[in-house]
C-alpha cells in the first residue's frame, strides 16, 4: 500500500539566531503520493513574496 501525503504550509518567525515555527499551520486536505506534494511544494510551483524579513512560509509534505 502506497503511503498518502498531504501538503503543510507553515508560519515561521526569525529570533535573531535560528528560525523557529509559531505554530500557525495550514493542511490542505486532499490527499495524494509523495512525489505529487513534493511537486506541488516545490519552489518552482510558488512565487513568493516576503515582506518582512523575520517571518516565511514554509511548505512541507507529511504523511496522513
Amino acid at each position: 500500500m502506497e503511503k498518502v501525503f498531504v501538503l503543510v504550509i507553515s508560519m515561521w518567525g526569525f529570533d535573531g539566531s535560528q528560525w523557529q515555527s509559531i505554530g500557525s499551520q495550514m493542511v490542505w486536505n486532499h490527499e495524494m503520493s509523495e512525489q505529487q506534494c513534493e511537486k506541488l511544494a516545490s519552489d518552482e510551483s510558488w512565487s513568493k513574496h516576503f515582506d518582512n524579513e523575520y517571518y516565511m512560509m514554509q511548505l512541507d509534505c507529511w504523511p496522513e
